[in-house]
């Protein structure tokens, strides 16, 4: 089967999925949305590296990667293994979704569609664990810089 009539079918899936679920309208427009993105992974350990001064070879060791092949994950040419993005989302401090270039309203309306349904009570101990966490944070950074 060659590639044109793999997509056409695939459309056509899709065509009647749309059709048969409205209710999932909003999922749709997020993948189209996210579909519509440049592939921003390698743009994104770029920058994050060059934020951090430091230069690929030195990123490869870190992460225990030939030096072409992390050169390749920057250049677009590759992409590294599912299992290897939560070490790199780690050692940069972000989220695997970051990296990916997943669409932050997307994330942040669920979560706003998931805080909406608690109660006061349930959304201000939500509130409680994250100032928790937002202190915690910032302690560790100043210790760790003296």
């Amino acid at each position: 089967m060659n590639d044109k009539s793999n997509k056409d079918r695939v459309a056509k899936s899709d065509r009647s999925i749309r059709e048969e679920r409205p209710d999932l309208a909003a999922r749709f427009a997020d993948l189209a949305a996210q579909e519509a993105c440049d592939n921003l992974f390698p743009k994104r350990i770029k920058s994050l590296r060059q934020d951090l001064d430091i230069r690929q070879n030195e990123m490869a060791d870190i992460l225990g990667v030939p030096s072409t092949t992390y050169a390749n994950w920057e250049q677009g040419r590759a992409f590294p293994s599912v299992d290897r993005l939560p070490r790199i989302a780690a050692f940069f401090d972000v989220t695997v979704d970051y990296l990916l270039g997943a669409n932050r309203d997307t994330v942040n309306r669920r979560i706003v569609e998931q805080l909406a349904v608690l109660s006061p009570e349930q959304r201000q101990a939500v509130e409680l664990v994250l100032s928790s966490m937002n202190s915690n944070k910032k302690s560790s950074n100043k210790s760790s810089k003296s």
